[in-house]
C-alpha cells in the first residue's frame, strides 16, 4: 500500500489539483490564492510545486495533495487515493477494512440501485404509468429525464432485495447502511417502493442516495408523500446541492448560480435552458452548500417560494453565504407558486425575472411590509419585531445605514428612531453573549530564529547538503530549525537522492507546518549565485549574533572580576574579550551584504 501511496503522489501535481478548484498565480517559485478554508481579501495561501504542499499563513492549514482533497472536497482517504490513481492511470490493489471502503460498497450499492430504479421506468412495464405522470402531468422532456437518470420503484417490496441482494451479491446489512432498504418482519424491504426516483448526486457525480414521490394514483392511501433516503455516511442533505455534478461547469464559467428548492424546479429550469441551476431541497443554505457553492460562484439568484422571507433559518442562510462572499439577490416569481411552474408555463418572463432580480435584504424588507399595516402603531411594532434583527444580521455598516434609511422611511418615523432600536437590541444581545478570542496574535519571531529558519530555506533551495557539514550544524541552537535539521539528517542518511516533497511527507506532524511556512513564506525566484551570496551573508550574521552574546556574556564577568577585585581572572577575560572583539571585526570586514533578506 506504501508503494502505491508513493507512487500515486509521484504521478500529480499537487498545482494542478488544486489550480482545478480555486484561481492560482505564479509567486516566484510558488503558487498562491485566496484560500478556500477562510475569508480573506489578500492572498495567503500558498502552493509549492517543488515541495508537493500547500500553506495558508492566514488560518494555518497546510498538507500535502491528499490533505487538501479532505479539507476541500471532504474525501476520505482511500476516496482520494482512487480519484488520484484513476487520474494518473494507476492501478490500484485492492484494500479492505477501512471506512472509506465502505464508502466505496455504498456507492456502488447506491449506483446499482440507480441502473435498477431507472430501467425500470424506461423500460419495464410496471414503469410506463410513472413514465406517463413524469412526461404529462409534470411536463419533462424524454431527454431530460434520461440526463437526469429518473427512475421508479416497484411497488413491491422484495424487487429491490431481489435483484441487490440475490443477483448482484451485496450483504444485506450494506444495503440497509446505503439507506435504500431495511428488515422488517424477518425480511427486507425497498424503502422507496411505489415512487417516481430522483437520484441524489454529489458534485463529484457519486449516487448518495435518493428522493422518492408517490404517483398521484397512489395518494389517497396511507403513504407517506415523499421519502428520501436517511442520513448515511455517503449521504448529508445539508451538504448536497442537487444538480451540481451537471451544472457546476455552467455555474463556473457564468458566476452565477440559480438556487430553486426542489428537483423538479431545477430540471423544469434546465429544460427551459437555465443550465446553472442547483436546488436546495429546502428554503434555507446550510454552511455547507454555501461553502460548495462559493467554490464554483460569486453571485447567487434565489428563486425561492416567497414565505423563505420570514423563515428565519432562511435568512440565516442569506448571512452565511454573504459572508463567505457571496453577491445573494432574489428572483421575484409574481403569479408563479415556484420555479417549476414558471419555466414549463412562461420560460421567458423566468428568465426576465431571473435578469432582474433584486438585491436579497430589498426583497426581505418589501416582503415584511406587505405582511404587515405599516400605518397602525400596532403594525409598526411587528415590522420592527421582525425587520430590526434583519438589520442587525447586515454587517456592512453602510449597507446597514442605507437600508435604515429605507425602514425609517417606510415606517414613516424619524432615522434616529430605528439606530435607537438598533443600538438597543445589539446591546441586549451582546450581554447575552460570551465572546471568544477567535484567533491568537502569533509572537513576533527573534531575530536569531528568523535567521535560522532562513538559512534552512534558502539551503533546501539550493543545496542541501551543505547542511551536513559541522560549521554549519553548529550554528543551529532554535528548537524547530535544529529539529528539522536533525530530521534532514537522518533523512538523507537513508536516501541517495534528496527528494524536498518526500522529505516533507516524512515530517512529523509537528515539524510539517513549521517547516512549510519557513519554505514557502519566501517566494522570490532567484538565480543560484544569489542563493550562494544570501546564504554566505546569512550565515555570517548567525556568526555575528554568536559572537556578540559571547561577548556580552565575557563582559558580564569582566564586570563581576573588577568588583570582586580578582586581578588574575579579570586579565585573562579581558584577553578572550579582546579575541572576540577582533573576530568579530573580521566577521563584520569580510561580510557580504543581504541581498535577499532585510529585517522589518
Amino acid at each position: 500500500m506504501a508503494d502505491q501511496v508513493e507512487e500515486v503522489k509521484s504521478k500529480t501535481d499537487i498545482v494542478a489539483i488544486i489550480g482545478e478548484r480555486i484561481e492560482l498565480k505564479k509567486a516566484g517559485r510558488n503558487y498562491k490564492a485566496l484560500c478556500p478554508f477562510h475569508g480573506e481579501k489578500t492572498a495567503s495561501f500558498m502552493v509549492s510545486s517543488e515541495l508537493q504542499i500547500f500553506k495558508c499563513f492566514g488560518c494555518g492549514e497546510s498538507g500535502d495533495v491528499f490533505s487538501f482533497l479532505d479539507k476541500y472536497e471532504g474525501m476520505e482517504f482511500g476516496e482520494a487515493m482512487k480519484y488520484l490513481a484513476d487520474r494518473a492511470g494507476v492501478k490500484l490493489a485492492p484494500f479492505k477494512g477501512s471506512a472509506s471502503s465502505e464508502k466505496t460498497r455504498l456507492y456502488e450499492i447506491n449506483s446499482l440501485t440507480n441502473r435498477f430504479y431507472n430501467y425500470m421506468l424506461l423500460n419495464h412495464t410496471s414503469g410506463k404509468s410513472a413514465l406517463s405522470y413524469l412526461l404529462g402531468e409534470r411536463g419533462l422532456k424524454l431527454s431530460t429525464i434520461k440526463e437526469f437518470q429518473l427512475g421508479f420503484a416497484p411497488d413491491n417490496p422484495f424487487a429491490l432485495k431481489s435483484f441487490l441482494v440475490d443477483k448482484k451479491k451485496h450483504d444485506p446489512r450494506d444495503v440497509e447502511r446505503a439507506g435504500v432498504g431495511y428488515f422488517r418482519d424477518g425480511g427486507f424491504v425497498d424503502r422507496l417502493r411505489g415512487r417516481v426516483i430522483f437520484p441524489l448526486f454529489d458534485h463529484r457525480g457519486n449516487c448518495v442516495g435518493f428522493a422518492g414521490r408517490i404517483l398521484p394514483s397512489m395518494e389517497g392511501r396511507d403513504l407517506a408523500k415523499y421519502v428520501n433516503t436517511p442520513e448515511t455516511p455517503v449521504y448529508h442533505k445539508g451538504s448536497l446541492l442537487y444538480g451540481l455534478n451537471m451544472t457546476k461547469p455552467n455555474i463556473k464559467k457564468k458566476g452565477i448560480a440559480i438556487v430553486v428548492e426542489g428537483e423538479l424546479d431545477a430540471m423544469s429550469s434546465w429544460q427551459a435552458g437555465i443550465k446553472n441551476v442547483v436546488a436546495l431541497k429546502g428554503s434555507a443554505m446550510t454552511e455547507d452548500q454555501v461553502r460548495l457553492l462559493s467554490r464554483f460562484a460569486r453571485k447567487a439568484i434565489l428563486a425561492l417560494d416567497s414565505d423563505f422571507a420570514g423563515d428565519t433559518a432562511a435568512r440565516k442562510g442569506i448571512e452565511v453565504a454573504e459572508k463567505a462572499g457571496l453577491e445573494v439577490k432574489v428572483t421575484k416569481l409574481g403569479r408563479f407558486k415556484d420555479p417549476d411552474e414558471a419555466a414549463r408555463k412562461a420560460p421567458e418572463e423566468y428568465k426576465k425575472g431571473l435578469i432582474n432580480s433584486v438585491g436579497v435584504w430589498d426583497f426581505v424588507i418589501d416582503s415584511v411590509f406587505s405582511r404587515q399595516d405599516a400605518k397602525s402603531a400596532s403594525g409598526k411594532a411587528k415590522i420592527s419585531r421582525e425587520i430590526i434583527p434583519v438589520l442587525m444580521s447586515i454587517e456592512d455598516a453602510i449597507v446597514q445605514s442605507h437600508y435604515a434609511q429605507l425602514v425609517a422611511k417606510k415606517l414613516a418615523v424619524p432615522l434616529e428612531a430605528v439606530m435607537q432600536q438598533l443600538s438597543q437590541t445589539s446591546r441586549s444581545v451582546q450581554e447575552g453573549k460570551i465572546t471568544l478570542a477567535t484567533a491568537k496574535d502569533e509572537p513576533k519571531k527573534a531575530r536569531r530564529e528568523m535567521l535560522e529558519e532562513r538559512l534552512l530555506s534558502l539551503a533546501f533551495q539550493s543545496d542541501p547538503a551543505y547542511l551536513k557539514k559541522r560549521r554549519v550544524v553548529s550554528l543551529f541552537q532554535t528548537p524547530l530549525a535544529k529539529r528539522i535539521l536533525e530530521e534532514y539528517i537522518s533523512f538523507s542518511g537513508k536516501k541517495k537522492v534528496f527528494s524536498p516533497s518526500k522529505f516533507s511527507q516524512n515530517l512529523p506532524k509537528e515539524l510539517f507546518d513549521g517547516y512549510a511556512a519557513m519554505v514557502l513564506s519566501h517566494q522570490d525566484e532567484h538565480s543560484p549565485d544569489d542563493l550562494k551570496r544570501e546564504i554566505s551573508a546569512v550565515e555570517k550574521e548567525i556568526m555575528i549574533l554568536d559572537v556578540r552574546a559571547r561577548l556580552e556574556e565575557w563582559e558580564k564577568k569582566i564586570r563581576g572580576y573588577e568588583e570582586s577585585s580578582q586581578k588574575d581572572k579579570l586579565v585573562a577575560a579581558q584577553r578572550t574579550f579582546d579575541k572576540l572583539a577582533r573576530k568579530l571585526s573580521l566577521i563584520k570586514q569580510s561580510e557580504i551584504g543581504s541581498v535577499i533578506f532585510q529585517e522589518k
